[in-house]
């Protein structure tokens, strides 16, 4: 989901020298066919002296991802294919995190109706990395946008809501079945 470019972003932080003491915390699925991807990145972190400052935190329980996202500044997943949604950007919102993602595929309509993050290009270390720069060097400006993604999460994204919205969709398809037709 974009961790390569998400590395690259990185570097090119920490190689800028804007921020200090920035470390990259990796929390994700990691499975076997993973596992040759995960070394080539450690091992691009690691040219640059930079393998100390990532951390990963693979196939964490649900209380481990709720402690790995409080414990971020700033959440990206740079997903370079079109992702149709994202649970994991509602997840970040929820702990009251700013999101960085790509302008492409659902995350621009997702940040505009959240207002929790900014958008950068696709596929573009150079635009995440200044973005995320941006956040990490206005911290007020982080802060309200976590603040109103976490707002938007549970006024728009509540079970309760999500249940409505379901009820509402199988109304309006009910309605609008001719009879006798297979649903």
């Amino acid at each position: 989901k974009g961790l390569d470019t998400l590395v690259e972003a990185f570097i090119v932080i920490r190689e800028r020298g804007l921020v200090k003491n920035l470390k990259l915390r990796v929390g994700g699925g990691l499975g076997p066919s993973d596992e040759p991807f995960v070394r080539e990145l450690r091992d691009r972190l690691k040219a640059r002296s930079l393998d100390r400052e990532a951390e990963f935190h693979p196939n964490l329980d649900r209380a481990g991802k709720q402690a790995f996202l409080t414990s971020l500044s700033v959440f990206s997943t740079p997903a370079s294919y079109s992702e149709a949604f994202g649970l994991y950007l509602l997840e970040a919102w929820a702990a009251g995190i700013p999101v960085v993602q790509p302008r492409h595929a659902a995350f621009p309509e997702l940040l505009e109706a959240t207002g929790g993050g900014l958008l950068c290009e696709p596929r573009d270390p150079l635009s995440l990395a200044k973005t995320i720069e941006q956040l990490l060097l206005q911290p007020d400006q982080a802060r309200a946008l976590g603040e109103t993604g976490r707002q938007a999460v549970q006024r728009d994204f509540n079970v309760e809501r999500m249940a409505e919205e379901t009820v509402r969709a199988f109304e309006s398809l009910h309605h609008h079945t001719p009879p006798g037709a297979l649903v």
